[in-house]
């Protein structure tokens, strides 16, 4: 294989990952819960996107009910999110609720968002 061949392959992977609806689909997290503070910091690490919303959405609740009047913090500041699925969790925190993620209930918290430093804007079909 030719070393130009190997350049142009390695630089389409990149790319190809590079996309947000490409490469992992899985989200991290992890839980740091401050009992002084009475706060929750689920700190978020991927691409967030209206396809995985979903799994912060249960984490987020599964963290409310164990920790009832907790103020939960969603940490996006090593994550890259859409600005869709940016927008809808803004609009969470902004009306102070969770969504279950499986249905259309919603469960009433203290929501705060660390904004990402990556805001991903993709283009949308009409």
């Amino acid at each position: 294989m030719s070393p130009l061949r190997h350049l142009n392959q390695a630089s389409r992977a990149r790319s190809f990952h590079a996309h947000p609806s490409h490469g992992d689909p899985r989200i991290k997290v992890v839980i740091r819960i401050d009992p002084a503070e009475e706060s929750a910091r689920i700190e978020v690490r991927g691409v967030v996107t209206t396809a995985n919303i979903r799994a912060l959405y249960v984490v987020c609740r599964r963290v409310t009910s164990r920790l009832a009047g907790y103020e939960l913090v969603v940490d996006l500041a090593h994550a890259r999110v859409t600005a869709a699925a940016f927008e809808e969790l803004r609009e969470h925190a902004r009306q102070s609720i969770v969504s279950s993620g499986i249905d259309s209930s919603v469960t009433p918290c203290r929501l705060r968002i660390v904004d990402p430093h990556v805001i991903l804007r993709t283009k949308e079909l009409a």
